[in-house]
């Protein structure tokens, strides 16, 4: 949610230049996420890349989604992740406008602090967490393949912290 009504729109059009820019692309999938995360288009199989048939196809769809809510970074990697066992996922476009704000990596007590934890600092521990798993988890390494690699683009709207984060 934002008075940015441009927002969205630059979002949408930069997924289609980065695609036309993948050299080599012959398979992709796209995770939308804001409170939770779910597949863009399909069921979460792997969609053959069709050139630009396949960008208009995402963009289209991209555009129809209207942004709300939190922004559970979670979620969407974690759902982007599920790819990499079963079709050799080897590279995670990560596009993002907020730091997180929801999903897993606070405890008990940090969830229902009295007064609560200002969203910069339930950011930076959800980010921690998602960072760990990362590392631990979802990119660990696998003997006999590269971990998956992982590129950020951020959109600074709200917040400059986004790209520290990102980093």
């Amino acid at each position: 949610e934002t008075g940015d009504p441009t927002k969205w729109p630059i979002v949408v059009e930069t997924v289609g230049k980065v695609m036309r820019s993948i050299a080599g692309m012959e398979k992709y999938q796209v995770v939308s996420s804001s409170s939770s995360a779910k597949w863009l288009l399909g069921t979460g199989e792997w969609r053959d890349y069709g050139g630009e048939k396949s960008i208009g196809e995402v963009t289209k769809a991209l555009a129809a989604v209207k942004p709300y809510e939190d922004t559970n970074l979670y979620a969407g990697l974690e759902k982007a992740f599920s790819l990499r066992d079963p079709g050799g996922l080897d590279a995670v476009y990560l596009f993002s406008d907020g730091l997180p704000t929801s999903g897993p990596g606070l405890t008990l007590a940090q969830q229902t602090a009295k007064p609560p934890l200002k969203e910069i600092e339930r950011s930076e521990i959800l980010g921690k967490h998602i960072h760990r798993t990362l590392n631990e988890t979802w990119n660990r390494p696998v003997v006999g393949r590269p971990r998956v690699k992982i590129h950020a683009i951020g959109f600074y709207f709200e917040s400059p912290d986004v790209g520290a984060f990102l980093w």
